[in-house]
């Protein structure tokens, strides 16, 4: 039993505003020996009156979100800690066992990777730890892997799952435990949501020591041929024996060394510079600008980019800390010394272009071949798809997940060929069921190098590209609400864009509206709004799933024609950049009036 005193004053705490819900969740910790480690830090958040803290540490359990579940690290419901580390795995476990019985959990085990984050390698040894009380064996790594290596590896090994332990992009306080299934994909409903209810109704954990559980042949470390076969795999996509680029690279701290960078040097490319400065494996990314490891925020590879007009280097890639996503900034030209960051879209589109562009030129270019995407991401990539007699899956709710469920159950006669978000995640090939940032890494250098040698540069073929098939602008302003009510507030945004849907926006009539809570398919909490007839101008409002913030996606697309002149398309340019911001304003206003007091962050454009 916790210390009465401290109960006590908890009860005090209620008077000065202290929510049900935490004080609930806090008086379980504080009663249960299960929770004991934790009872000193609580005592003394309790003996600071600290109430802000203590409601918004505990007022909720932390939720599995697009993503699985990841947040600030520390102690409460609300955070990732030990305890929310292994009720996951615990929950994860028994829903395992139910699915699969005890016999094939037992044979084909599950895998456990990690990155470079605080506490990333305590966690994922206390869930290979549940996996084998549990009576599933655990493949596990000798240090950092990617993301897509884990998705590969699953497949690799045949297992039955996965789990990674990771917050992807979020800052240094944060860290979070994505979940996978057999096909080597993120868990999609149902089994997310069956999932979550296993980890909410998890009474004990079972436990047993890591060196011992090693000992006895139930935690197996992986050797290494499992990096080897992820290696060849992803080299084995190249698609061109394109190597004369000169590439600046960096994993923000993260990674991404053990990847990109096997991946691009064995298939041959030599005139690789790496940012010294950041390719520590350092969880606080601290010579990162403003610690923020994401390839989706310009600044983030300003080190990077000023390294690359240095040295006069063609292109910048760069990886997020987990690397499944890229980040790429272009020279504007051969002659140029000015460098151009490219959002996710314009890198979905250039490597697209490339596939199809080399495919057609050996006469690989499958009739039957699939394009998939998510509802946000540019319509551009759509247009190359129809101009190569490829079909789309267009409207896939936001998150790789959807695209890997589609890869794996949708394609009945047809060839996956290439699946893009546009947050800057890729996948070509069928060596894997997430976004990887390597093979895209490898495609957006080869496809650098090739331009190279006919006198241009990614940026300049972007441009030729939006010429010939159309100019699309998209824009993405994320709000966020942070603090208790922070989740409150942006489900009051779409209830009432629900109950009220505006007729206009930005002085365009909507068209129509697709509510993705209404959908035949997965249902996502997003409201599509299309302003013209022919859905070139559209606008999405969607919660994050993992993040205190909601998203505004505006997306303007318009016919060219290779016959406009260079002040004609500049003005094509200049309407629908216009038009893109314009719809954001307008949205971002009407939304402020709904739940006011978020803080605007622009991502993307």
């Amino acid at each position: 039993m916790g210390n009465i005193s401290f109960l006590e004053n908890l009860e005090k705490l209620k008077k000065s505003g202290l929510v049900e819900a935490a004080f609930l969740n806090i008086k379980k910790w504080l009663e249960g020996d299960e929770y004991k480690e934790f009872w000193g830090e609580i005592e003394q958040m309790i003996a600071k009156e600290d109430i802000a803290e203590l409601n918004d540490a505990f007022y909720q359990m932390i939720p599995f979100g697009t993503a699985g579940r990841r947040g600030k690290m520390g102690v409460g419901t609300n955070r990732i800690n030990v305890r929310a580390i292994a009720e996951s795995a615990q929950g994860f476990s028994e829903y395992l066992i139910e699915c699969f019985g005890a016999n094939q959990t037992s044979e084909r085990g599950v895998v456990v990777t990690y990155d470079v984050r605080h506490h990333s390698l305590d966690f994922a040894k206390i869930t290979a730890q549940v996996f084998s009380a549990n009576g599933i064996k655990a493949y596990f790594f000798d240090n950092i892997r990617s993301t897509p290596q884990l998705s590969f590896t699953i497949r690799y090994k045949k297992a039955i799952g996965g789990v990674m332990i990771s917050a992807s992009h979020n800052p240094p306080s944060d860290n979070g435990i994505k979940v996978y299934w057999e096909h080597g994909g993120q868990v999609v409903p149902p089994h997310d949501a069956n999932i979550i209810k296993k980890v909410s109704e998890v009474k004990g954990i079972n436990l047993e020591d890591f060196e011992a559980e090693l000992k006895a042949g139930k935690i197996v470390m992986l050797d290494e041929s499992a990096d080897k076969a992820y290696a060849e795999a992803v080299g084995n996509l190249s698609l061109g024996d394109y190597r004369d680029v000169h590439v600046v690279f960096t994993p923000l701290h993260g990674c991404a060394s053990t990847s990109f960078l096997p991946v691009l040097r064995r298939v041959g490319f030599n005139h690789i510079d790496e940012v010294a400065e950041q390719m520590t494996l350092d969880p606080d990314f601290s010579q990162v600008a403003k610690q923020i490891p994401n390839p989706e925020v310009p600044i983030s590879l300003g080190m990077a980019t000023d390294q690359a007009k240095k040295s006069h280097a063609d292109l910048v890639v760069a990886a997020d800390p987990d690397a499944d996503r890229i980040g790429v900034v272009s020279r504007e030209s051969l002659a140029s010394d000015n460098y151009i960051f490219l959002n996710g879209n314009q890198i979905g589109v250039l490597i697209f272009d490339y596939i199809t562009r080399e495919l057609k030129k050996k006469n690989a270019l499958p009739a039957n071949g699939v394009l998939v995407k998510t509802v946000v991401t540019t319509d551009l990539l759509t247009k190359i798809a129809e101009d190569n007699n490829l079909e789309t899956i267009p409207d896939l709710p936001v998150g790789f997940k959807y695209i890997a469920d589609a890869i794996e159950n949708r394609m009945l006669d047809k060839v996956f060929l290439f699946g893009a978000e546009e947050s800057h995640g890729y996948l070509y090939g069928d060596y894997a069921r997430d976004k990887d940032g390597a093979v895209a890494a490898l495609l957006i250098c080869e496809y650098a190098a090739l331009l190279k040698k006919e006198g241009r540069t990614l940026y300049e073929q972007l441009e030729n590209i939006k010429r010939e098939y159309g100019y699309y602008r998209e824009l993405l302003l994320a709000v966020f609400y942070n603090g208790m009510d922070g989740m409150d507030k942006m489900q009051k945004i779409m209830n009432e864009l629900r109950r009220n849907l505006p007729i206009e926006i930005a002085g365009l009539k909507v068209i129509s509206v697709l509510d993705q809570l209404k959908t035949n398919g997965f249902l996502d909490n997003a409201l599509v709004f299309y302003l013209n007839a022919e859905k070139t101008i559209r606008l999405v409002v969607r919660p994050s799933g993992t993040e205190p913030k909601i998203k505004y996606y505006a997306a303007v697309g318009r016919a060219v024609g290779k016959d406009k002149t260079d002040a004609e398309y500049g003005e094509i340019k200049k309407d629908c950049d216009e038009l893109a911001r314009k719809i954001l304003d307008d949205i971002a206003l009407k939304c402020e009036n709904i739940s006011p007091g978020g803080q605007k962050f622009d991502i993307l454009g």
